[in-house]
């Protein structure tokens, strides 16, 4: 009976976010459901508001106004170009992890630490998965995707807030810890097998900025745990798999066509520049007008491979400006709320560094993929996003 009343009073408000977190992390649209079926449960029980109190604070307003402009630019070109309204409807959707975020969590000390655990326990579902479907195709992983890639840019979401948490938590809870070492090494090893050429860059650029986060930290016994680590992976899996790494790298992008790819989307630019062939044409305009031309017979193309060009080429300068307006916006608001951190705590490690993480690597990964634009991905990043605005605006309960 004390251990029932000790969960409740520490641990029941945060079933929630744990749930909606691991609803995320495996696309689970019923345990997001769930979640808030329990926070339901949770407000009537503990006599709190169901809504949060953190609505009307001005960060807020101004993260929705800016979404709606930049749904408001794509619905502008749907008139002109034909475009796809009910693809538009679903981006629309799938912000809903933001606003579960925005209702769900409350303030309090083990939000984070609850989040860090949904993503490990995400690692493991994947992890299971790739056991259950070994799939192995072109010396690449696919797992149970039907894209090596999609199994990529999930590991290098999830492998950063692991490595944050381990640090972070290193000292609190030793034996966890351990545990989460495990689980993350085995989630990068199924990130190189993916053959990711865009992931390993990214991931290289995640580490290296993670790296700068424990320097100002200034903790060096971690630093040169981190470096020695590093360099021991590389070494490690040069010599295993030498032949491996030597065909990723070496093969020509020409070859594998995205060179052509862009070149359509440049093209497309070129005649289109305004409003685009319309939201989710590319795919069809690819097979009519460039499939047959392209050197390498790669057909059933959706994208030109860049979350960027796909913007532009589907809803053309007017798409792309609401698209870079929300980016800019989001890194502009993450960057100088972490400058303003370091400015009042010289010695930090605030949470808000883990999610900016992740949240770079979307977009560096978008450079050169597109799962950006898929369900699960997007659910990801809206629901970081979420995060993000608790982190900024209650960071100092986290410290």
């Amino acid at each position: 009976m004390d251990y029932w009343q000790e969960f409740q009073q520490k641990w029941l408000g945060y079933v929630p976010i744990f749930l909606l977190t691991l609803g995320c992390g495996i696309e689970s649209g019923a345990l997001m459901t769930l979640a808030f079926l329990c926070h339901c449960l949770v407000c009537r029980r503990q006599g709190i508001s169901l809504w949060g109190n953190w609505w009307k604070q001005p960060l807020i307003r101004k993260t929705f106004i800016i979404i709606a402009f930049s749904f408001v630019c794509a619905a502008v070109t749907l008139p002109f170009n034909h475009g796809n309204g009910e693809l538009l409807v679903k981006y629309i959707g799938r912000v809903v992890p933001l606003i579960l975020v925005l209702i769900l969590v409350r303030p309090g000390k083990y939000v984070f630490p609850v989040v860090w655990i949904g993503i490990l326990s995400s690692i493991v579902w994947y992890i299971g998965a790739v056991f259950h479907y070994p799939v192995w195709k072109y010396g690449r992983l696919f797992g149970p995707f039907s894209s090596p890639n999609s199994l990529a840019c999930l590991m290098l979401l999830f492998i950063p807030i692991a490595l944050f948490g381990i640090i972070r938590y290193r000292q609190i809870c030793p034996k966890g810890v351990i545990a989460a070492g495990f689980l993350t090494m085995v989630a990068l090893v199924i990130l190189v097998c993916t053959g990711s050429r865009n992931a390993y860059i990214s991931f290289v650029v995640i580490f290296l900025l993670l790296s700068y986060f424990v320097f100002r930290q200034r903790d060096k016994q971690v630093l040169r745990i981190m470096v020695g680590a590093f360099l021991a992976v590389c070494l490690g899996l040069g010599s295993l798999a030498p032949g491996f790494f030597a065909h990723r790298f070496q093969q020509n992008i020409q070859h594998d066509g995205r060179i052509y790819l862009m070149q359509t989307a440049v093209q497309l630019i070129k005649e289109e520049p305004l409003v685009g062939i319309g939201l989710g044409n590319w795919g069809k305009v690819y097979h009519e007008r460039f499939e047959a031309d392209n050197p390498n017979h790669e057909v059933n193309m959706q994208s030109p491979h860049n979350i960027y060009l796909q913007v532009w080429n589907e809803t053309g300068l007017i798409g792309l400006i609401g698209f870079l307006s929300l980016i800019g916006f989001q890194l502009g608001i993450l960057i100088r709320a972490l400058r303003r951190f370091y400015h009042q705590h010289s010695h930090g490690f605030p949470w808000l560094a883990g999610l900016f993480l992740p949240f770079l690597a979307i977009f560096l990964f978008g450079f050169m993929d597109y799962d950006f634009f898929s369900r699960h991905i997007m659910h990801l990043y809206w629901f970081y996003w979420g995060l993000c605005l608790y982190a900024i605006s209650y960071y100092a309960k986290e410290i």
